[in-house]
């Protein structure tokens, strides 16, 4: 059911803008930390050299809390890809901004200077972290996967993960991703022949479904396929794992609810306050990581018991890596924890482009008739081309370095706007409609620069889980359109909002119908 929204009113929006004004205020008097030099020295730099760097763009903003008021002004953080892209458009595809605190980020747009970031990253990219995370990690002295190791750790682990899950043959992976995949289109098409066979009204259509919590049902299916990769499909065939998915899906989803509430207030004011939003959060980490350590455990009894050859999956891989079993864990819960969000709103995002399309949807299912997959390939590259689940990617760049003729002083905090640069018409023609074509030998000069869409980035620590992602998505969206008609019920224009990540401003509700042609 729609929730009808209500407009806030001037006085409702002065008194958010003050309120917000005042967290910011009182996080950075109690918890300033200290400042690096200013960047004007260059790093020793002499004055000979400086004037060969063309300066970047800075946008003007106030002391303390910086262009804090702009933002706030433009929506709040869940608009701050809108706000950074009319920014683009106002200083172009490099500039600085201080969105309060004591330190700029520096925002990228283009192609060649996404790329460049890339390649002054160094050995061991840090990238930033979510604020409330780092804290709950710090308060609880708690040991986490991959995402959040630096240095020597993580690039041991890293190169163990990319020859498992990038590297060589993947065939054991992907009969994991459809068997999962499988099971829910099989349960859409049951229900929607059901539906269907209902006789219509005389001169009506055929009667569609519409996809009930579909949010939910896609965070099942994203973690659900996880554990078929480390643990094997036959796991799933355990009532008791079914029952502790079924629970963990659900508590996972709450970590991505609670964290998106701490984007909008300092988390270490709230942890100080002891504040209710805080004590959720934290209390719902806690469950998550037990939780994901159980069904670990659970799997393995099960494993035992079966009395079974062990199917190919990514356990006995890590196993036979000599990785030791408390790292298994830790990397299995940050995997989770992060492919609930961006595979379940991933796949959203394509389901709900495919749904605007009828017309393509025809030419895909032709397309999947004779075994091909061009077109469906082109579709997944528009869909997190123009919707991706992480706006922005982040990098220190660990040196001082030269950026498209830009100096970046050492421990600049550069982000890549990518909801900018996969809309640019510089990268690519027509860019907000949905052309798969576009990505196909032959139309090459609707692309203009390939690198203006980075949805997984690229480097050392590209996304570890994006070929199990594009698996998916290309399982999913082959299936249904090859089944199923479909279309968005959606009665208002479906926008974005960040919420960690990118997901739609409301409720997605897609309708399918057999499919007859």
């Amino acid at each position: 059911m729609r929730v009808k929204r209500e407009r806030p009113g001037p006085l409702r929006w002065l008194r958010h803008l003050l309120d917000e004004l005042l967290v910011r205020i009182l996080s950075l008097s109690l918890f300033r930390v200290k400042s690096k030099p200013p960047a004007a020295s260059f790093s020793g730099l002499d004055s000979s050299s400086v004037t060969k760097y063309v300066p970047i763009p800075r946008v003007k903003g106030l002391p303390v809390v910086g262009t804090l008021l702009d933002l706030i002004a433009a929506g709040g953080a869940t608009h701050l890809h809108k706000y950074i892209d009319a920014r683009h458009r106002q200083y172009g595809p490099i500039f600085r901004e201080r969105l309060g605190g004591t330190q700029d980020a520096v925002f990228v747009s283009s192609a060649n200077l996404m790329r460049g970031v890339f390649q002054h990253e160094g050995q061991y990219p840090q990238h930033p972290l979510p604020d409330a995370w780092t804290l709950y990690n710090q308060q609880h002295a708690c040991q986490r996967g991959l995402f959040f190791m630096e240095g020597a750790e993580w690039l041991h682990n890293r190169r163990i993960l990319n020859r498992l899950l990038l590297n060589g043959n993947l065939n054991w992976m992907d009969v994991h991703i459809e068997s999962c995949t499988r099971r829910m289109v099989e349960q859409w098409r049951s229900r929607t022949a059901e539906v269907a066979a209902i006789l219509p009204e005389e001169g009506g259509e055929i009667r569609s479904y519409e996809l009930p919590l579909l949010e939910q049902q896609l965070y099942r299916w994203s973690i659900e396929v996880l554990c078929c990769i480390m643990f094997g499909t036959s796991i799933l065939t355990c009532p008791k794992i079914q029952s502790a998915l079924d629970h963990f899906t659900q508590i996972v989803h709450k970590v991505f609810e609670h964290s998106s509430r701490l984007m909008t207030f300092p988390p270490r004011l709230a942890q100080m306050l002891r504040l209710p939003i805080w004590r959720d959060f934290e209390a719902n980490v806690d469950e998550v990581l037990r939780e994901g350590a159980a069904i670990i455990d659970y799997c393995i009894g099960v494993q035992q018991d079966q009395k079974q050859p062990h199917e190919d999956a990514l356990f006995q891989r890590l196993q036979a890596a000599e990785v030791p079993g408390e790292m298994i864990k830790r990397i299995f819960v940050d995997l989770v924890i992060a492919a609930g969000d961006t595979t379940a709103f991933s796949s959203q995002w394509a389901l709900f482009a495919l749904s605007q399309e009828p017309l393509l949807q025809k030419r895909l299912a032709r397309e999947q008739s004779t075994h091909d997959s061009r077109l469906l390939h082109g579709l997944i590259k528009e869909s997190l081309r123009l919707y991706p689940v992480a706006p922005f990617i982040g990098r220190y760049l660990p040196q001082d370095a030269q950026l498209g003729g830009h100096f970046i002083e050492k421990d600049t905090m550069v982000l890549l706007s990518l909801y900018t640069a996969g809309r640019d018409p510089a990268h690519f023609e027509q860019p907000n409609r949905v052309l798969p074509e576009r990505w196909c030998i032959g139309q090459s000069e609707q692309v203009h620069q390939s690198h203006g869409s980075l949805p997984f980035a690229i480097g050392q620590r590209s996304c570890i889980g994006r070929r199990v992602a594009l698996k998916q998505l290309h399982s999913l969206l082959g299936r249904c359109v090859s089944q199923f008609e479909m279309r968005c019920l959606n009665e208002q224009p479906v926008d974005s909002v960040l919420r960690m990540v990118t997901v739609p401003d409301q409720t997605l509700r897609l309708a399918l119908r057999p499919r007859t042609e």
